[in-house]
């Protein structure tokens, strides 16, 4: 195998990539994908590109990586963008993803709303993605949206951190608020049939020419995740373009229409905690955390315009 010689990543999970490529090796691009973890790699094999995704230890971590393959998978025969996978696997205690890198380019751009115009061409293409989602899901009691509205109480595991937001006078206000916001708004049933993806943010999706061709990054970090309501992932949408006034209102009606007023105000609190948080917490000062925080604030303001 000459030729494959690389310090990281361990050349055991190398091994076991190749496998799964059919090839006899592969090769570590030298490129760096976007995301915030840095869990992800490029490797060739021939003229296939793969992304490698390394998932963190845990119980059940790689059951969750093959449930994860049944459901993307269910949702490409359905027509949507998203990844091959051909597999997923452990070596050496390391539990990794193996999938086909898709064309494009990421609509991410650091301290700012996606290019207005591309998001606004793109979206079409997005909500009818998320369109087959629906009812796709494969559990017949999924703990949504337990652990959801728990993050809103008292915190996740390494994000949405309240000891973080009680750093500061500002961040410790907005957690108040949306506290209150969520708590009174855990009203009625929401949708839990649906696969989410849970991370529809502009980095995520991609695009060429223009159009929508895929959309990246699931995951199933513990058991039962990835599914719910569809209509967290337009909530998603909305937060992450807030200051795309041509596209807002849209994605609010589409998010009131698929999920009411009420939970569409739970998941958007969940996403002023979530993001807000890990902005200051990683990047304080930035562009990015003066930006979330003052989308936090609009999207509040709007969730009690809208009657929450």
């Amino acid at each position: 195998m000459a030729g494959c010689e690389r310090n990281w990543p361990d050349r055991r999970l190398l091994d076991a990539v190749a496998r799964f490529a059919g090839a006899n090796c592969v090769q570590v691009m030298d490129e760096v994908l976007p995301g915030e973890s840095g869990s992800a790699f490029v490797v060739a094999s021939g003229d296939d590109q793969l992304v490698v995704k390394l998932v963190p230890a845990g119980r059940n971590a790689l059951d969750n990586q093959r449930r994860l393959i049944r459901l993307v998978s269910g949702l490409r025969r359905r027509g949507y963008p998203a990844p091959e996978y051909v597999g997923a696997g452990e070596s050496g205690g390391t539990v990794f993803t193996v999938q086909r890198r898709l064309p494009g380019q990421g609509l991410h751009r650091p301290g700012l709303p996606p290019e207005p115009g591309l998001f606004a061409a793109v979206l079409p293409g997005l909500l009818a993605a998320i369109e087959l989602q629906c009812d796709a899901g494969d559990l017949a009691r999924p703990p949504w949206p337990a652990w959801l509205t728990g993050t809103i109480e008292a915190g996740g595991d390494g994000y949405c951190l309240h000891a973080t937001m009680r750093q500061a006078g500002d961040t410790a206000a907005l957690l108040d608020r949306l506290q209150a916001l969520g708590r009174r708004n855990q009203r009625g049933e929401p949708r839990t049939g649906d696969i989410v993806h849970f991370d529809l943010n502009p980095a995520n999706i991609l695009q060429a020419g223009g159009q929508l061709s895929g959309v990246v990054d699931w995951n199933i970090p513990f058991g039962g995740v990835g599914q719910g309501d569809r209509g967290f992932d337009i909530a998603t949408l909305l937060f992450y373009s807030y200051d795309i006034e041509q596209t807002r209102q849209a994605l609010w009606d589409r998010a009131l229409k698929l999920s009411g007023a009420a939970w569409t105000t739970v998941y958007l609190c969940h996403l002023c905690l979530r993001q807000v948080e890990w902005s200051r917490r990683h990047t304080p000062g930035s562009a990015d955390d003066t930006r979330f925080t003052a989308i936090a604030q609009a999207v509040l303001d709007d969730c009690e315009a809208h009657g929450a």
